[in-house]
C-alpha cells in the first residue's frame, strides 16, 4: 500500500482503497485463524506450556492489531499523519491505564492482557474508520490490486524469514562459545544504541509513501532528490548519535547498567557502527519500493545467509564478541552493496526508458 497507494489517480482511488480494505479484512481473519489453530495444536505437542486457554484471546488480539495497524498505515500513506496519531492514541494510550488497573486488582492474567489489547486495538480501528475515504468494490479492481501487490510482496514475504537468519546466526554463536553472559552484554549494548529506532520507525512510516507520491508527481528525479535529502538529514542525525555513543561508551554503560557491563566498551562501539549501516538500508528500500522493484531485497539474503553460516562460528571463536559484531556489520554492508547497486541500475534503466519514449514521441511528431 505504501508503495502503490500514493501513485493512484483520483478517479482510481475509490476502487483501489476499497479493494485494499477488503483484502486487509480477509488477511486479518486468516492470520487470526492460523494463530488460533497454532495455539490449540500446541496443547497436543507441548502440553507442558499450558497455553490452550490463550488461543481465542491471541487470535482476537492478532485480528484487531492488524486492522488498527493497517488503518494507521493508510493514514500515513494518504498524508494524514494527525489521524494516524489519533488511532494510535485511542489504541495505545487507552491500554496503559486499563493494564495498570488490572495489575493492581490482581487480575493481571495473560489472557486478560490479550483481551485488552484486542479491545483497544479494535476500538482504535472502529473509531477512526469513518475517516476512511469513500470506496467502491468490484471483482476486476480487487483482482487487479491483488496482482499488483503480489508482484511486490512475493519477494518481500520470504525476505522477512531470511532476514531473521542472516543476522541472528552471529547472535546465536556468541552464547555457544561464551555462555549466557555474552548474550547479556550484547543485549545491553543493543538497548543503548536502540534509541535510534525512535526515528528509524518514524521514517519507516513516512519515507516509503512519500517516495512513491513524489515518483508519481515529479518522476524519478523528484523521488531521488527526496531519498538524498533523507540520507543527508537523518543520516546526519544517526551519525551524530552513533558518534556520541562510540566516543563515550564507558559513560553510557555505567549510566545505564552501573559497572556490571564495563567490559562491553568495544562491543558498544561496534554496535554504533552497525546501526549506522542499518540506517542506510531504510532509504534504499524505500526507493526500491517506490520503483516497485523488490526482487533485489530477496536475492541479497541468500548471499548474507551464506556469509553468516560460513563465518559466524569462526569469527565468534577467534575474535569473541567483537567478531560477532564485525560479522553483523559485514552482513549489513553486503546488503547495502547489493541493494544499492540494484537501485542504481534500476534508476539508469528507468531513465533510459524515459529518454527512449521522448525520442519516439519527437520522431512521431516530426513525421506528422
Amino acid at each position: 500500500m505504501t508503495s502503490v497507494g500514493p501513485k493512484q489517480e483520483s478517479e482510481d482511488r475509490p476502487s483501489y482503497y476499497g479493494s485494499l480494505l477488503l483484502q486487509e479484512i480477509v488477511f486479518a481473519l486468516v492470520a487470526a485463524l492460523i494463530m488460533f489453530v497454532s495455539v490449540r495444536l500446541s496443547t497436543r505437542f507441548a502440553p507442558q506450556w499450558e497455553v490452550g486457554n490463550l488461543a481465542l484471546p491471541m487470535s482476537a488480539a492478532t485480528f484487531a492489531y492488524l486492522l488498527q495497524e493497517f488503518l494507521r498505515r493508510y493514514f500515513f500513506c494518504t498524508g494524514r499523519s494527525k489521524r494516524a496519531f489519533a488511532t494510535d492514541v485511542m489504541s495505545y494510550l487507552s491500554q496503559l491505564p486499563i493494564i495498570f488497573w488490572i495489575l493492581h486488582s490482581h487480575a493481571g492474567k495473560l489472557s486478560n492482557v490479550l483481551w485488552i489489547i484486542a479491545a483497544t486495538s479494535f476500538a482504535g480501528f472502529v473509531a477512526c474508520l469513518p475517516w476512511y475515504e469513500r470506496v467502491t468494490l468490484d471483482a476486476h479492481s480487487v483482482r487487479r490490486t491483488f496482482l499488483r501487490h503480489w508482484r511486490i510482496s512475493r519477494w518481500l514475504a520470504p525476505t522477512v524469514f531470511m532476514q531473521w537468519g542472516a543476522g541472528n546466526l552471529f547472535l546465536m554463536a556468541a552464547p555457544v562459545y561464551y555462555g549466557a553472559a555474552a548474550s547479556a552484554i550484547l543485549r545491553a549494548a543493543n538497548n543503548i544504541v536502540g534509541v535510534a529506532h525512535v526515528w528509524f520507525l518514524g521514517l519507516d512510516n513516512v519515507v516509503p509513501a512519500q517516495a512513491a507520491r513524489l515518483m508519481r508527481l515529479k518522476g524519478i528525479d523528484g523521488m531521488l532528490r527526496y531519498i538524498k535529502r533523507v540520507f543527508l538529514q537523518w543520516g546526519g542525525v544517526t551519525l551524530a548519535f552513533t558518534t556520541i555513543i562510540a566516543c563515550f561508551p564507558s559513560f553510557w554503560l555505567r549510566l545505564s547498567y552501573g559497572t556490571k557491563y564495563s567490559s562491553g566498551v568495544s562491543v558498544l562501539r561496534l554496535y554504533a557502527l552497525l546501526y549506522m549501516f542499518t540506517f542506510i538500508s531504510g532509504p534504499l528500500r524505500a526507493g526500491l519500493q517506490a520503483l516497485e522493484y523488490t526482487a533485489p531485497m530477496f536475492w541479497a539474503y541468500p548471499a548474507m545467509i551464506g556469509f553468516s553460516v560460513a563465518l559466524a562460528g569462526p569469527l565468534a571463536l577467534r575474535l569473541g564478541l567483537n567478531g560477532v559484531l564485525l560479522g553483523m556489520c559485514g552482513v549489513q554492508l553486503m546488503f547495502q552493496s547489493i541493494v544499492g547497486i540494484a537501485f542504481w541500475l534500476r534508476v539508469r534503466r528507468v531513465r533510459r526508458s524515459a529518454a527512449e519514449d521522448v525520442e519516439h514521441c519527437q520522431f512521431q511528431l516530426n513525421r506528422g
